[in-house]
C-alpha cells in the first residue's frame, strides 16, 4: 500500500534530517581514590563523579577489607547541587590493606547502576598491575549480613526477570491503549463483544502486574538480593522516596483510572465508547501511563523534545500493534466479510498515521542513542537495534501484503479470508519479536552513554 511505503520514506527522511545529539545517561566518570589506587595514607572519603544526576535514596554502599568477612555499610551524600557528585565518608583510621568499595545507586532516570572501586592503603607487595574486571551488576552476590548471614534458597539474576517484566509491560500496554483506540475510532460496535472487553481487562491486569514487578525487581537489585525476594515489603521499601518510586506511583494511579474507564465500558458498552467523556477519560489514563514511561529510561534526562519523541513513538506502536491484535483476535474470527472490509479500511488509515508518527519519532530516538548511525554495528546494543529495525521493515512489508490481499481478494465468501488470517498471523509473530527485542534493548547500555575507556571501571547496571 502506498501509504505504508510513504511512512518508510518519512522514517528515512527523519534519519537524514534530524540533527544529531547524544543521549545522556548517568555513568561514573571518575572517582577519588581512582580504581586500583595505592595510597600512602587512608582517605577520609570517596568521591564519585557522574555524567548525570543520581538518586542516593536507598543507596547501598559498602566497604570491605581484603581477607576480612566484615562488611561496613556507608552512607553517601550529594556533594554538589546538581547531584552529579556523591561523597561517602570512610571509617576513621583505616589500617593498611587492600579495600573494595562497592556502590549501588539509582539514577534519576530510574536505572540501576553500581560499581566497584578497589584501592590499597599503605605499601603492599605488588602482584602486577590492577586489571579492571567488569562484573554483571544485574546478579550481584548477596551481601552477607554480619549479624545474621541468611542465604536465599535460590538466587535468580535480576536482569532476566526485569526483561520479562518489560515484555509483559510493553505487550499489555500495547493491547490496552491500542485496543481502546481501536474501539473508539475504528469499531465502536466491538464494545459489545465479550472477547474485546475480556482482552482489555487482561491487558490492564498485565500492566498492573508488570508495574509491581518492575518496582520490586529494581528494589531487589538495589538491595542485592534474589529476584525471588522482589515482592517482600522490606525489600520494596528500599526505593521508597526516590524519583523512580514517585513516577511508578503515578503510573499505578493512571492504571487505576484505567480500571474506572474499563468498568464504564463494561456497563455502558457501545454507548460509553462513543461518548466524548469516556474517550477523554480513556485518553487521560492511557496517555498518563505512557508519560511515565517517557519520564524513565534513556530519554528521561534529555529534556522535553526527547521525552516527546518517546511518547509519540510508544503511542504509535500501541495504536498500530494493539489495533492489529484486536483485528486478529476479535474482528476476523467473526468471519463477516463485509464487516472486515469496512473495519480494515478504517484501521489501515489509522495505522498509516500511527506508523508514520512511530517511525519518525523512532528515527529521532535512534540518532539520540547513536549520533553516527555507522557506529551502530560496533556495539552489542547497536547490533540488536539494527536487528530490531530489520524486523520492523519485514513487519511493514507483511502489513502491506495483508492490505493488498484485502483490497484484491476479499469477497463475500468468508473462505477467501484465509490468506488474510495468515498474513495477520505473521504480523503478530513479528510484533512479538519486536517487543521482545525492545524489552532487551531497554536493559542495555546505549553506545553514546559509555564513558571513556580511561574512566573508572563500573559494574554495569540493568536498565
Amino acid at each position: 500500500m502506498r501509504r505504508l511505503s510513504l511512512s518508510v520514506l518519512l522514517a528515512a527522511a527523519g534519519v537524514l534530517l534530524t540533527p544529531a545529539a547524544a543521549l545522556a545517561h548517568a555513568e561514573l566518570l571518575s572517582s577519588d581514590p581512582a580504581y586500583g589506587d595505592r595510597l600512602g595514607a587512608a582517605p577520609a572519603e570517596v568521591r564519585l563523579v557522574f555524567s548525570g544526576g543520581i538518586d542516593l535514596t536507598g543507596a547501598r554502599v559498602t566497604l570491605q577489607r581484603k581477607g576480612s568477612n566484615k562488611i561496613e555499610a556507608l552512607h553517601p551524600s550529594p556533594a554538589t547541587p546538581d547531584r552529579r557528585v556523591a561523597s561517602i565518608a570512610l571509617p576513621a583510621r583505616l589500617s593498611d590493606g587492600a579495600y573494595s568499595f562497592v556502590w549501588f545507586f539509582l539514577g534519576n532516570d530510574g536505572h540501576l547502576m553500581g560499581g566497584d572501586v578497589p584501592f590499597t592503603v599503605g605499601q603492599l607487595p605488588t602482584h602486577g598491575p590492577a586489571a579492571a574486571t567488569v562484573v554483571p551488576m544485574a546478579a550481584p552476590a548477596p551481601m552477607p549480613d554480619v549479624r545474621a548471614a541468611k542465604r536465599p534458597r535460590l538466587t535468580i539474576a535480576v536482569a532476566t526477570p526485569q526483561a520479562a517484566a518489560r515484555l509483559l509491560d510493553y505487550a499489555s500496554l500495547t493491547i490496552l491503549i491500542g485496543g481502546g483506540f481501536f474501539l473508539a475510532r475504528v469499531w465502536a460496535d466491538g464494545a459489545t463483544e465479550r472477547r474485546a472487553k475480556r482482552l482489555l481487562w487482561w491487558a490492564l491486569a498485565g500492566s498492573a502486574l508488570a508495574t509491581l514487578l518492575t518496582f520490586g525487581l529494581t528494589a531487589a537489585g538495589l538491595r542485592g538480593v534474589s529476584a525471588l525476594d522482589a515482592l517482600d515489603p522490606p525489600v520494596m521499601g528500599a526505593v521508597l522516596g526516590t524519583r523512580f518510586s514517585r513516577i511508578m506511583a503515578a503510573r499505578a494511579m493512571f492504571l487505576g483510572l484505567g480500571f474506572v474507564t474499563l468498568a464504564m465500558l463494561t456497563m455502558g458498552r457501545d454507548q460509553a465508547v462513543r461518548s466524548r467523556w469516556w474517550q477523554g477519560l480513556a485518553a487521560t489514563a492511557g496517555g498518563g501511563v505512557v508519560v511515565t514511561h517517557a519520564l524513565l529510561g534513556h530519554a528521561s534526562n534529555e529534556g522535553f523534545a526527547a521525552r516527546l519523541a518517546v511518547f509519540v513513538h510508544l503511542v504509535g506502536v500501541a495504536v498500530w500493534l494493539g489495533g492489529l491484535v484486536f483485528l486478529a483476535a476479535v474482528v476476523l474470527p467473526r468471519r463477516r466479510a463485509e464487516e472486515v472490509r469496512v473495519v480494515l479500511a478504517r484501521y489501515s488509515s489509522l495505522a498509516f498515521t500511527a506508523v508514520s508518527a512511530m517511525v519518525v519519532a523512532g528515527a529521532v530516538m535512534v540518532l539520540r542513542v547513536a549520533p553516527k548511525v555507522t557506529e551502530l554495528p560496533e556495539s552489542g546494543y547497536g547490533r540488536l537495534l539494527l536487528l530490531k529495525l530489520v524486523f520492523v521493515a519485514v513487519l511493514l512489508a507483511a502489513a502491506r501484503q495483508a492490505r493488498v490481499i484485502t483490497e484484491r481478494r476479499l469477497v463475500t465468501d468468508a473462505t477467501r479470508m484465509r490468506p488474510l488470517l495468515a498474513a495477520v498471523g505473521v504480523e503478530l509473530v513479528l510484533a512479538v519479536v519486536i517487543l521482545s527485542s525492545t524489552s532487551v534493548l531497554a536493559g542495555r547500555e546505549p553506545p553514546s552513554t559509555r564513558p571513556p575507556t580511561s574512566a573508572v571501571s563500573t559494574l554495569k547496571g540493568q536498565r
